[in-house]
Protein backbone atom coordinates (compact mmCIF):
# COMPACT_ATOMS: atom_id res chain seq x y z
CA UNK A 1 0.00 0.00 0.00
CA UNK A 2 1.17 3.33 -0.72
CA UNK A 3 2.66 5.50 2.79
CA UNK A 4 2.20 8.84 1.57
CA UNK A 5 2.66 9.99 4.91
CA UNK A 6 6.17 8.58 5.07
CA UNK A 7 6.80 10.54 1.90
CA UNK A 8 5.71 13.86 3.30
CA UNK A 9 7.34 13.58 7.06
CA UNK A 10 10.94 12.96 4.29
CA UNK A 11 10.32 15.65 1.88
CA UNK A 12 9.38 17.94 5.00
CA UNK A 13 12.50 17.32 6.93
CA UNK A 14 14.68 17.17 3.36
CA UNK A 15 13.41 20.96 3.23
CA UNK A 16 13.49 21.79 7.54
CA UNK A 17 10.45 22.73 7.83
CA UNK A 18 7.95 22.19 10.78
CA UNK A 19 4.62 20.57 10.95
CA UNK A 20 3.32 23.82 11.68
CA UNK A 21 4.50 24.99 8.52
CA UNK A 22 3.55 22.23 5.90
CA UNK A 23 0.08 22.12 8.05
CA UNK A 24 -0.60 26.38 6.91
CA UNK A 25 -4.07 27.38 7.46
CA UNK A 26 -5.44 24.34 5.84
CA UNK A 27 -4.71 22.03 8.75
CA UNK A 28 -3.75 21.70 11.96
CA UNK A 29 -0.39 20.08 13.12
CA UNK A 30 -2.28 17.08 14.89
CA UNK A 31 -3.99 15.99 11.92
CA UNK A 32 -0.53 16.46 9.87
CA UNK A 33 1.38 14.41 12.52
CA UNK A 34 -1.13 11.65 11.83
CA UNK A 35 -1.03 11.36 8.47
CA UNK A 36 2.96 10.92 8.33
CA UNK A 37 2.70 8.47 10.59
CA UNK A 38 -0.27 6.31 8.55
CA UNK A 39 -3.05 7.22 10.99
CA UNK A 40 -4.96 8.90 8.91
CA UNK A 41 -5.36 9.42 5.36
CA UNK A 42 -5.36 12.51 3.82
CA UNK A 43 -7.91 13.53 1.00
CA UNK A 44 -7.38 15.04 -2.58
CA UNK A 45 -7.77 18.92 -1.13
CA UNK A 46 -5.50 17.89 1.52
CA UNK A 47 -2.89 16.44 -0.62
CA UNK A 48 -2.88 19.53 -2.68
CA UNK A 49 -2.30 21.78 -0.02
CA UNK A 50 0.83 19.72 1.42
CA UNK A 51 2.71 19.59 -1.97
CA UNK A 52 2.20 23.47 -2.72
CA UNK A 53 3.66 24.28 0.89
CA UNK A 54 6.20 21.50 0.16
CA UNK A 55 6.80 23.46 -3.25
CA UNK A 56 5.95 20.02 -5.37
CA UNK A 57 3.48 18.79 -7.66
CA UNK A 58 0.88 16.50 -5.60
CA UNK A 59 2.09 13.92 -8.17
CA UNK A 60 5.46 13.54 -6.98
CA UNK A 61 4.29 12.51 -3.50
CA UNK A 62 3.22 9.27 -4.97
CA UNK A 63 6.66 8.49 -6.59
CA UNK A 64 9.03 6.54 -5.88
CA UNK A 65 12.84 6.70 -6.22
CA UNK A 66 13.13 4.50 -9.10
CA UNK A 67 10.15 6.32 -10.64
CA UNK A 68 12.16 7.25 -13.84
CA UNK A 69 12.60 4.09 -14.79
CA UNK A 70 9.76 2.72 -13.74
CA UNK A 71 7.91 5.41 -15.77
CA UNK A 72 9.47 4.52 -18.61
CA UNK A 73 9.10 0.95 -18.51
CA UNK A 74 5.22 1.77 -17.75
CA UNK A 75 5.01 3.80 -20.91
CA UNK A 76 6.60 0.97 -22.74
CA UNK A 77 3.99 -1.53 -21.37
CA UNK A 78 1.08 0.55 -21.93
CA UNK A 79 2.07 1.28 -26.14
CA UNK A 80 1.89 -2.80 -26.24
CA UNK A 81 -1.33 -2.43 -24.39
CA UNK A 82 -2.41 0.10 -26.64
CA UNK A 83 -1.37 -2.19 -29.79
CA UNK A 84 -3.53 -5.19 -28.06
CA UNK A 85 -6.60 -3.36 -28.18
CA UNK A 86 -6.36 -3.48 -32.58
CA UNK A 87 -5.67 -7.14 -32.62
CA UNK A 88 -8.81 -9.06 -33.55
CA UNK A 89 -6.89 -12.10 -34.18
CA UNK A 90 -6.65 -15.04 -31.89
CA UNK A 91 -3.30 -16.31 -32.37
CA UNK A 92 -1.78 -12.47 -32.53
CA UNK A 93 -3.65 -11.49 -30.04
CA UNK A 94 -2.10 -14.30 -26.91
CA UNK A 95 1.25 -13.51 -28.76
CA UNK A 96 1.03 -9.60 -27.59
CA UNK A 97 -0.92 -11.15 -24.03
CA UNK A 98 2.24 -13.12 -23.56
CA UNK A 99 4.80 -10.89 -24.66
CA UNK A 100 3.48 -8.13 -21.86
CA UNK A 101 2.38 -10.72 -19.24
CA UNK A 102 6.50 -11.97 -19.96
CA UNK A 103 7.98 -8.08 -19.36
CA UNK A 104 5.92 -7.45 -16.35
CA UNK A 105 6.05 -10.93 -14.39
CA UNK A 106 9.68 -10.54 -13.35
CA UNK A 107 8.37 -7.23 -11.68
CA UNK A 108 6.13 -8.93 -10.16
CA UNK A 109 8.11 -11.84 -8.98
CA UNK A 110 11.05 -9.40 -7.97
CA UNK A 111 8.62 -7.52 -5.79
CA UNK A 112 9.20 -4.34 -7.21
CA UNK A 113 5.63 -3.34 -7.48
CA UNK A 114 4.49 -2.20 -4.47
CA UNK A 115 1.44 0.03 -5.11
CA UNK A 116 3.74 2.94 -4.82
CA UNK A 117 2.90 5.02 -7.61
CA UNK A 118 -0.24 5.06 -10.17
CA UNK A 119 2.58 3.10 -12.80
CA UNK A 120 3.27 0.48 -10.29
CA UNK A 121 -0.44 0.04 -9.44
CA UNK A 122 -1.79 -0.07 -13.59
CA UNK A 123 1.23 -2.58 -14.12
CA UNK A 124 0.42 -4.97 -11.51
CA UNK A 125 -3.32 -4.18 -12.76
CA UNK A 126 -1.56 -5.63 -16.25
CA UNK A 127 -0.31 -8.74 -15.07
CA UNK A 128 -2.96 -9.68 -13.63
CA UNK A 129 -5.06 -9.06 -16.77
CA UNK A 130 -2.91 -10.54 -19.17
CA UNK A 131 -3.24 -13.55 -16.67
CA UNK A 132 -7.17 -13.37 -17.10
CA UNK A 133 -6.63 -13.42 -21.21
CA UNK A 134 -4.35 -16.16 -21.11
CA UNK A 135 -6.69 -18.19 -18.97
CA UNK A 136 -4.16 -18.72 -16.37
CA UNK A 137 -6.76 -18.18 -13.97
CA UNK A 138 -10.23 -17.59 -12.94
CA UNK A 139 -9.60 -15.56 -9.73
CA UNK A 140 -10.79 -11.66 -8.79
CA UNK A 141 -8.60 -11.19 -6.28
CA UNK A 142 -5.61 -9.70 -8.08
CA UNK A 143 -8.02 -7.17 -9.32
CA UNK A 144 -9.66 -6.47 -6.20
CA UNK A 145 -6.38 -5.90 -4.69
CA UNK A 146 -5.86 -3.13 -7.83
CA UNK A 147 -8.75 -1.60 -7.40
CA UNK A 148 -7.98 -0.56 -3.38
CA UNK A 149 -4.94 0.57 -4.46
CA UNK A 150 -6.35 2.88 -6.95
CA UNK A 151 -8.62 4.44 -4.40
CA UNK A 152 -5.60 4.88 -2.55
CA UNK A 153 -4.01 7.20 -4.66
CA UNK A 154 -7.69 8.49 -5.98
CA UNK A 155 -7.05 7.29 -9.43
CA UNK A 156 -11.28 7.08 -9.24
CA UNK A 157 -12.12 6.54 -13.30
CA UNK A 158 -9.43 3.49 -12.92
CA UNK A 159 -11.57 2.04 -10.02
CA UNK A 160 -14.80 2.50 -11.82
CA UNK A 161 -13.07 1.18 -15.04
CA UNK A 162 -11.93 -1.66 -13.14
CA UNK A 163 -15.53 -2.72 -11.49
CA UNK A 164 -16.68 -2.48 -14.96
CA UNK A 165 -14.09 -4.82 -16.37
CA UNK A 166 -14.80 -7.15 -13.23
CA UNK A 167 -18.51 -7.32 -14.20
CA UNK A 168 -17.68 -7.88 -18.02
CA UNK A 169 -15.63 -11.06 -16.74
CA UNK A 170 -18.25 -12.30 -14.93
CA UNK A 171 -20.46 -11.59 -17.90
CA UNK A 172 -18.42 -13.47 -20.13
CA UNK A 173 -18.74 -16.66 -17.87
CA UNK A 174 -22.36 -15.96 -18.08
CA UNK A 175 -22.43 -15.45 -14.37
CA UNK A 176 -24.57 -12.31 -14.80
CA UNK A 177 -25.63 -12.00 -10.76
CA UNK A 178 -22.24 -11.01 -10.03
CA UNK A 179 -21.61 -8.94 -13.46
CA UNK A 180 -24.39 -6.95 -11.96
CA UNK A 181 -23.48 -6.87 -8.24
CA UNK A 182 -19.68 -5.66 -9.60
CA UNK A 183 -21.24 -2.92 -11.74
CA UNK A 184 -23.38 -1.71 -8.79
CA UNK A 185 -20.25 -0.99 -7.24
CA UNK A 186 -18.68 0.77 -9.37
CA UNK A 187 -22.25 2.88 -9.78
CA UNK A 188 -21.70 3.36 -5.96
CA UNK A 189 -18.09 4.66 -6.70
CA UNK A 190 -19.58 7.38 -9.05
CA UNK A 191 -22.47 8.70 -6.92
CA UNK A 192 -19.79 9.41 -4.06
CA UNK A 193 -17.07 10.50 -6.50
CA UNK A 194 -18.81 11.92 -9.41
CA UNK A 195 -16.78 14.95 -10.13
CA UNK A 196 -13.54 13.24 -10.42
CA UNK A 197 -14.57 10.55 -12.85
CA UNK A 198 -14.53 10.52 -16.92
CA UNK A 199 -17.36 10.55 -18.60
CA UNK A 200 -16.18 7.83 -20.85
CA UNK A 201 -15.79 5.84 -17.97
CA UNK A 202 -19.24 6.29 -16.84
CA UNK A 203 -20.43 5.38 -20.40
CA UNK A 204 -19.34 2.11 -20.72
CA UNK A 205 -20.84 1.12 -17.00
CA UNK A 206 -23.89 2.23 -17.67
CA UNK A 207 -23.65 0.68 -21.10
CA UNK A 208 -22.33 -2.58 -19.51
CA UNK A 209 -25.60 -2.76 -17.65
CA UNK A 210 -27.62 -1.56 -19.78
CA UNK A 211 -26.99 -4.53 -21.87
CA UNK A 212 -26.37 -7.07 -18.57
CA UNK A 213 -30.27 -6.27 -17.15
CA UNK A 214 -31.25 -6.90 -20.64
CA UNK A 215 -30.05 -10.64 -20.70
CA UNK A 216 -30.92 -10.91 -17.05
CA UNK A 217 -34.57 -9.95 -18.53
CA UNK A 218 -34.93 -7.00 -16.23
CA UNK A 219 -36.11 -4.48 -18.46
CA UNK A 220 -37.08 -1.74 -16.57
CA UNK A 221 -33.42 -1.38 -15.08
CA UNK A 222 -31.67 -2.13 -18.65
CA UNK A 223 -33.92 1.37 -19.30
CA UNK A 224 -32.71 3.27 -16.50
CA UNK A 225 -28.78 2.79 -17.57
CA UNK A 226 -29.54 3.70 -21.23
CA UNK A 227 -31.42 6.45 -20.11
CA UNK A 228 -28.45 7.17 -17.99
CA UNK A 229 -25.95 6.54 -20.56
CA UNK A 230 -27.76 8.64 -23.47
CA UNK A 231 -28.20 11.89 -21.09
CA UNK A 232 -24.32 11.88 -20.75
CA UNK A 233 -23.98 11.64 -24.56
CA UNK A 234 -26.38 14.23 -25.38
CA UNK A 235 -25.71 16.58 -22.72
CA UNK A 236 -21.59 16.37 -23.09
CA UNK A 237 -21.96 15.90 -26.75
CA UNK A 238 -19.85 12.36 -26.32
CA UNK A 239 -20.21 10.01 -29.72
CA UNK A 240 -18.53 7.39 -27.80
CA UNK A 241 -20.29 4.50 -27.72
CA UNK A 242 -23.68 6.14 -29.55
CA UNK A 243 -23.89 3.89 -32.15
CA UNK A 244 -23.66 0.78 -29.45
CA UNK A 245 -26.72 2.16 -28.24
CA UNK A 246 -28.55 2.62 -30.95
CA UNK A 247 -28.17 -0.71 -31.99
CA UNK A 248 -29.29 -1.99 -29.30
CA UNK A 249 -32.53 -0.14 -29.39
CA UNK A 250 -33.03 -1.00 -32.59
CA UNK A 251 -32.86 -4.49 -31.76
CA UNK A 252 -35.59 -3.60 -28.60
CA UNK A 253 -37.87 -2.26 -31.55
CA UNK A 254 -37.38 -4.89 -34.13
CA UNK A 255 -38.40 -7.14 -31.19
CA UNK A 256 -41.39 -5.45 -30.52
CA UNK A 257 -42.50 -5.62 -34.25
CA UNK A 258 -42.27 -1.55 -34.43
CA UNK A 259 -41.28 -1.03 -37.46
CA UNK A 260 -41.26 3.05 -37.86
CA UNK A 261 -39.05 3.47 -34.27
CA UNK A 262 -36.54 0.52 -35.40
CA UNK A 263 -36.16 2.32 -38.88
CA UNK A 264 -35.43 5.44 -36.98
CA UNK A 265 -32.86 3.73 -34.83
CA UNK A 266 -31.31 2.44 -38.14
CA UNK A 267 -31.42 5.94 -39.82
CA UNK A 268 -29.79 7.53 -37.16
CA UNK A 269 -26.85 4.53 -36.82
CA UNK A 270 -26.51 5.20 -40.51
CA UNK A 271 -25.65 8.77 -40.00
CA UNK A 272 -23.21 7.73 -37.21
CA UNK A 273 -21.76 5.44 -39.18
CA UNK A 274 -21.01 7.71 -42.04
CA UNK A 275 -19.64 10.47 -39.49
CA UNK A 276 -17.17 8.11 -37.68
CA UNK A 277 -16.22 5.80 -40.85
CA UNK A 278 -15.31 2.63 -38.87
CA UNK A 279 -15.57 -0.40 -41.51
CA UNK A 280 -16.91 -2.40 -39.00
CA UNK A 281 -19.97 0.27 -37.55
CA UNK A 282 -20.44 0.45 -41.53
CA UNK A 283 -20.82 -3.44 -42.15
CA UNK A 284 -22.89 -3.64 -39.11
CA UNK A 285 -25.10 -1.34 -40.22
CA UNK A 286 -25.50 -3.41 -43.40
CA UNK A 287 -26.25 -6.57 -41.31
CA UNK A 288 -29.02 -4.59 -39.42
CA UNK A 289 -30.63 -3.34 -42.29
CA UNK A 290 -30.59 -6.96 -43.09
CA UNK A 291 -32.90 -7.86 -40.36
CA UNK A 292 -34.92 -5.22 -40.95
CA UNK A 293 -36.16 -6.30 -44.34
CA UNK A 294 -36.53 -9.77 -43.05
CA UNK A 295 -38.86 -9.13 -39.84
CA UNK A 296 -40.22 -5.62 -40.81
CA UNK A 297 -40.97 -5.31 -44.22
CA UNK A 298 -40.40 -9.02 -45.32
CA UNK A 299 -38.21 -8.74 -48.29
CA UNK A 300 -36.76 -11.76 -48.62
CA UNK A 301 -35.16 -11.31 -52.28
CA UNK A 302 -33.26 -7.85 -51.08
CA UNK A 303 -31.47 -9.42 -48.16
CA UNK A 304 -30.30 -12.82 -50.44
CA UNK A 305 -29.18 -9.81 -52.97
CA UNK A 306 -27.06 -8.07 -50.80
CA UNK A 307 -23.70 -8.24 -51.10
CA UNK A 308 -21.26 -7.68 -48.21
CA UNK A 309 -17.38 -6.27 -48.66
CA UNK A 310 -15.50 -7.07 -45.06
CA UNK A 311 -12.84 -9.40 -46.88
CA UNK A 312 -10.06 -7.28 -44.97
CA UNK A 313 -11.43 -7.16 -41.46
CA UNK A 314 -9.16 -10.07 -39.08
CA UNK A 315 -10.53 -13.67 -39.51
CA UNK A 316 -12.36 -13.77 -36.02
CA UNK A 317 -14.48 -10.72 -36.94
CA UNK A 318 -14.73 -11.95 -40.23
CA UNK A 319 -16.17 -15.27 -38.93
CA UNK A 320 -18.29 -14.02 -36.41
CA UNK A 321 -20.01 -11.67 -39.29
CA UNK A 322 -20.62 -14.82 -41.49
CA UNK A 323 -22.49 -16.25 -38.86
CA UNK A 324 -24.99 -13.46 -38.66
CA UNK A 325 -24.90 -12.31 -42.41
CA UNK A 326 -25.46 -16.36 -43.39
CA UNK A 327 -28.45 -16.30 -40.61
CA UNK A 328 -30.02 -13.48 -42.09
CA UNK A 329 -29.76 -15.04 -45.59
CA UNK A 330 -30.79 -18.67 -44.50
CA UNK A 331 -33.85 -17.02 -43.04
CA UNK A 332 -34.69 -15.45 -46.16
CA UNK A 333 -34.17 -18.38 -48.38
CA UNK A 334 -36.64 -20.47 -45.78
CA UNK A 335 -39.37 -18.16 -46.46
CA UNK A 336 -39.53 -18.30 -49.98
CA UNK A 337 -39.37 -21.98 -49.52
CA UNK A 338 -36.04 -22.22 -50.86
CA UNK A 339 -35.21 -24.92 -48.84
CA UNK A 340 -32.03 -26.39 -50.45
CA UNK A 341 -30.25 -23.14 -50.59
CA UNK A 342 -31.59 -22.68 -46.65
CA UNK A 343 -29.76 -25.81 -46.15
CA UNK A 344 -26.38 -24.78 -48.21
CA UNK A 345 -25.69 -21.99 -46.17
CA UNK A 346 -26.54 -23.57 -43.02
CA UNK A 347 -24.66 -27.17 -43.15
CA UNK A 348 -21.57 -26.15 -41.61
CA UNK A 349 -23.06 -23.67 -38.64
CA UNK A 350 -21.05 -23.08 -36.05
CA UNK A 351 -23.05 -23.22 -31.87
CA UNK A 352 -22.92 -20.13 -30.13
CA UNK A 353 -20.66 -20.42 -27.35
CA UNK A 354 -18.31 -17.11 -28.52
CA UNK A 355 -21.40 -14.55 -28.45
CA UNK A 356 -22.21 -13.75 -24.79
CA UNK A 357 -25.04 -11.92 -25.24
CA UNK A 358 -28.37 -13.31 -25.07
CA UNK A 359 -30.14 -11.11 -28.02
CA UNK A 360 -26.52 -12.56 -30.01
CA UNK A 361 -26.89 -15.89 -29.01
CA UNK A 362 -30.76 -16.25 -29.80
CA UNK A 363 -29.73 -15.27 -33.58
CA UNK A 364 -27.44 -18.10 -33.79
CA UNK A 365 -30.05 -20.65 -32.31
CA UNK A 366 -32.26 -19.72 -34.68
CA UNK A 367 -30.30 -20.56 -37.58
CA UNK A 368 -30.44 -24.21 -35.98
CA UNK A 369 -33.96 -23.83 -36.01
CA UNK A 370 -33.86 -22.83 -39.73
CA UNK A 371 -31.76 -25.91 -40.73
CA UNK A 372 -33.75 -28.50 -38.62
CA UNK A 373 -36.96 -27.00 -40.16
CA UNK A 374 -35.02 -27.60 -43.63
CA UNK A 375 -34.37 -31.45 -42.25
CA UNK A 376 -37.89 -32.04 -41.71
CA UNK A 377 -38.58 -30.63 -45.11
CA UNK A 378 -36.24 -33.26 -46.39
CA UNK A 379 -37.77 -35.84 -44.95
CA UNK A 380 -34.91 -36.10 -42.29
CA UNK A 381 -37.40 -36.25 -38.98
CA UNK A 382 -34.28 -37.38 -36.46
CA UNK A 383 -31.65 -34.65 -37.39
CA UNK A 384 -34.31 -31.83 -37.38
CA UNK A 385 -35.27 -33.07 -33.53
CA UNK A 386 -31.51 -33.62 -32.88
CA UNK A 387 -31.10 -29.51 -33.97
CA UNK A 388 -34.67 -28.16 -32.90
CA UNK A 389 -34.01 -29.93 -29.50
CA UNK A 390 -30.35 -28.21 -29.11
CA UNK A 391 -32.05 -24.54 -30.14
CA UNK A 392 -34.78 -24.77 -28.27
CA UNK A 393 -32.93 -25.66 -24.58
CA UNK A 394 -30.21 -22.69 -25.98
CA UNK A 395 -33.22 -20.16 -25.33
CA UNK A 396 -35.14 -21.90 -23.05
CA UNK A 397 -33.83 -19.23 -20.09
CA UNK A 398 -33.81 -16.34 -22.85
CA UNK A 399 -36.34 -13.08 -22.81
CA UNK A 400 -39.19 -13.11 -24.76
CA UNK A 401 -37.49 -11.93 -28.69
CA UNK A 402 -38.58 -12.84 -32.31
CA UNK A 403 -35.71 -15.31 -32.50
CA UNK A 404 -36.89 -17.58 -29.20
CA UNK A 405 -41.23 -17.10 -30.77
CA UNK A 406 -39.42 -18.37 -34.55
CA UNK A 407 -37.89 -21.25 -31.99
CA UNK A 408 -40.49 -21.96 -30.17
CA UNK A 409 -42.70 -22.69 -33.07
CA UNK A 410 -40.15 -24.41 -34.75
CA UNK A 411 -40.05 -26.67 -31.82
CA UNK A 412 -43.85 -27.25 -31.89
CA UNK A 413 -43.97 -28.14 -35.41
CA UNK A 414 -41.03 -30.67 -35.69
CA UNK A 415 -42.04 -32.44 -32.40
CA UNK A 416 -45.46 -33.45 -33.78
CA UNK A 417 -43.57 -35.97 -36.38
Amino acid sequence: MINIGEKIKQLRKERKMTLAQVAGDRLSKGMLSLIENGKAQPSMESLQHIAKQLGIDVSELMQSKNSQELKEFYLRVEALATELKKIYEDDEHRAKCEEIYSLVEPYIKEDKLNGNTFEEIRLTDMYHLMRYYLEMTRETAGFESCIERYKQIYAHSKVVKRYGDLGGIEFNWKNYENAINWMLKGVEYIEQFDGFIGEIEKLDLYYNLTVIYAAHNNEAESEKYLQLSLKIAHEKKILYRINDFYRYLFFMQLNKRDGEKAQTYLDKIRAFSVILQDPLDLVMEDLLQLAYWNQIENDYERVISTEFNYRNFATKIRTQLDQFIVGEQAYAHYHLQQVEEAYALLKDIAGPEIFHHPLDAARIYRSFAIRALCYLAQGDVENAKRDILYAANGVKDFASSLDKTFIDDAYTKIMKN
